[in-house]
Parts: C-alpha cells; sequence; structure tokens
C-alpha cells in the first residue's frame, strides 16, 4: 500500500469515527434502544471517573444472567413434570394390562386421564368391529364403516396426536351434546391391522392444549392402547 492510500485509509477512518462520534451526541439515548449492542462491546473501566456506559454495560449483561437463569429453572421443572408424567404413563400401561374386557379397558383409562391430566372429557371412538359375541358391543365401537371415519382419516394415518381446538363435527360425534364445551383437546390415533381409531382427551380451558404441544408421551400411550386392545376387536 502507497503512503497516499494510507494517509486517504487513515482520513475516512477519521471521518468514520467523528461521524459516529457526532451520531452519539446526537441521538444519547442510542444505546437504551440497542441494549443487545452493550453486551458484545469492550470497554475498559478507569478508575476516578464516572464511567456510565460501562455501568450500563454492566447491568445489560446482569439482566441477561437473570433471563437465563429464569429459562433454566423453566426448563428444569419442565423436565421434572416430564419424568413424573412418564412414570404416570408406565402406571397406567400396566393397570390396563390387567384390564378382563373392553368395559375395564375404557373405564381404567377414562378416569386416569381425567385424574392425571385434568381433562373434563375423555372418550375413545373405534372403526372397527368388536370381536367378542358374549356381550354386547360397546358404544365405543362406532363400525368399521362409520361415515364419521372421514373426519378422522388424516390424524389416524399420520399415526400422530394433534393438539389444539378441533372441528366442530369431530367435538359432536367424539364428545355428543357436551362437544360445545371443548375448547381444547388431543386426537390420540389408534390403529391396527384394518381399523383405525381415536383417543380424545378434552378440556373446558382454551389453554389447557395448545396447538404444538409437546405429545410424544402420549403417542407412546396411543401405541400401547392399540396393542391392548387388539384382541378385542375383528381384524379379518
Amino acid at each position: 500500500m502507497s503512503a497516499q492510500e494510507e494517509q486517504d485509509q487513515e482520513t475516512n477512518t477519521a471521518i468514520t469515527d467523528d461521524m459516529l462520534v457526532d451520531y452519539l451526541k446526537q441521538n444519547p439515548d442510542f444505546f437504551n434502544k440497542h441494549p443487545s449492542i452493550l453486551a458484545e462491546m469492550s470497554i475498559p473501566h478507569e478508575h476516578g471517573g464516572a464511567v456510565s456506559l460501562v455501568e450500563r454495560q454492566v447491568s445489560v449483561l446482569r439482566e441477561q444472567n437473570q433471563q437465563t437463569r429464569k429459562r433454566l429453572h423453566e426448563l428444569i421443572e419442565i423436565a421434572r413434570q416430564n419424568e413424573e408424567l412418564a412414570r404416570r404413563m408406565h402406571k397406567l400401561a400396566l393397570t390396563l394390562m390387567d384390564a378382563d374386557d373392553p368395559k375395564s379397558i375404557f373405564s381404567t383409562i377414562y378416569d386416569n386421564l381425567k385424574k392425571n391430566f385434568h381433562a373434563d372429557r375423555v372418550m375413545v371412538r373405534l372403526f372397527a368391529e368388536p370381536a367378542f359375541v358374549d356381550s354386547f358391543p360397546t358404544d365405543e365401537f362406532a363400525g368399521k364403516d362409520a361415515p364419521e371415519k372421514s373426519l378422522f382419516k388424516t390424524i389416524i394415518e399420520k399415526r400422530m396426536p394433534l393438539s389444539g381446538r378441533m372441528k366442530h363435527q369431530q367435538q359432536v360425534f367424539l364428545f355428543g351434546d357436551d362437544g360445545n364445551e371443548i375448547a381444547s383437546s388431543v386426537m390420540v390415533p389408534l390403529h391396527g391391522q384394518d381399523w383405525g381409531g381415536i383417543l380424545a382427551i378434552g378440556s373446558f380451558d382454551a389453554e389447557r392444549f395448545q396447538p404444538g404441544m409437546g405429545v410424544e408421551l402420549l403417542a407412546n400411550l396411543g401405541e400401547v392402547l392399540s396393542f391392548i386392545l387388539k384382541p378385542w376387536i375383528n381384524e379379518d
């Protein structure tokens, strides 16, 4: 680089610095509007004088640290809740395995989910025919060719629970006259060789089951329930 080029570069740098200084003087609240910049700056703290910029930078870092700690505590609490929920799900699966007939299976899962999930309504609907002939089929068996099956076709095929607000027709079919009171829900798909179904968990609270919430444990429950119901369903 020539001497002239070096001089031009120094001049440009000086102009840029001057422009920046003027701008900051004209906008003394700049760092209040853009506090994230302070966290990336390196400013020496000299003793004996008031260095408000350094103090502001320390304040920003302290706030960020507090937010990080708060988020960490939230994650720990979520992990603790998930661990407890997993334990309850495991216990529910064992209880379901001891059920003697479909009525006992449905009664067990209804009572348990209302208690542990704080659900207001729980219902199973199976698009299948019962395999047993010695007792009257329960209301949960809607029939293999029930027209309402099309309302849940996508959910059953994807085999992934869906949370949020369900469609009106789905609510009425699953919960009957109480369907309009359901403000949020989770629909868990059930499936077998040639049949499908839905485990629906509903709440009167619109904030209880939000779209996108974690549903991995409920997906596992759907797999377990499908396996337990298999002997009671006609798969011919």
